[in-house]
C-alpha cells in the first residue's frame, strides 16, 4: 500500500473524537481510542485487512470445520468473527491462536459478547450432560453457552 494512503487511513482514524447520542440527548465528546468507525464505509474492509493474518492462521492450523475442500472455521465480517469446528478440542485450539494473535497484534476479543453454540447429532445427544463440565475461554475469560442446545437428525 502506498504510504500517503497508510497515513490517510492513519488519520482518520486517530484522535477521533466522538459523542454518544441517546433518544436526542448528546453525550460529551470522548476519544475514540481503538477500533474501526461504526457505519464506516472503509470499515469491513480495514477489519479484514487487520485480522486476514489472523484467519489465514485459523485456516493453516488444519483445525475447525470445512465444506468439502473449503474452510469454514473462521467467517468473519465487519467487526465479527464467527468459530465453527468440530470437537472442544479443536476450538479449544482456535482460541489459543486467536490469543496469540490478539497478544501480537494489541487486540482483544469480547468474552462478554462471545457465546458458544453445541450442535449434536441425535445419535449423540447422551452428551448433552457433559456440557456443564466443558467451557471455552478468550482473553482468559469464559464463554457463556446459549440454550438450547442444538440437535439434528441424521
Amino acid at each position: 500500500m502506498p504510504a500517503f494512503v497508510t497515513r490517510v487511513l492513519l488519520n482518520f482514524h486517530i484522535g477521533n473524537f466522538v459523542r454518544i447520542s441517546w433518544c436526542g440527548i448528546l453525550s460529551n465528546y470522548f476519544l475514540a481510542t481503538n477500533g474501526v468507525k461504526q457505519g464506516g464505509v472503509l470499515s469491513p474492509v480495514l477489519f479484514c485487512v487487520y485480522i486476514d493474518g489472523l484467519l489465514t492462521a485459523l485456516a493453516s492450523a488444519n483445525v475447525g470445520c470445512y465444506i468439502d475442500r473449503n474452510y469454514v472455521g473462521a467467517l468473519a465480517y465487519e467487526d465479527d468473527l464467527v468459530l465453527t469446528a468440530p470437537s472442544a478440542s479443536a476450538l479449544r485450539k482456535m482460541s489459543t491462536i486467536c490469543d496469540n494473535y490478539a497478544s501480537d497484534f494489541y487486540m482483544s476479543f469480547n468474552a462478554s459478547k462471545s457465546k458458544c453454540i453445541v450442535i449434536f447429532p441425535s445419535s449423540r445427544t447422551c452428551l448433552r450432560p457433559l456440557l456443564s463440565e466443558c467451557n471455552f475461554n478468550i482473553g482468559g475469560k469464559v464463554i457463556e453457552f446459549c440454550l438450547p442446545i442444538l440437535t439434528w437428525v441424521v
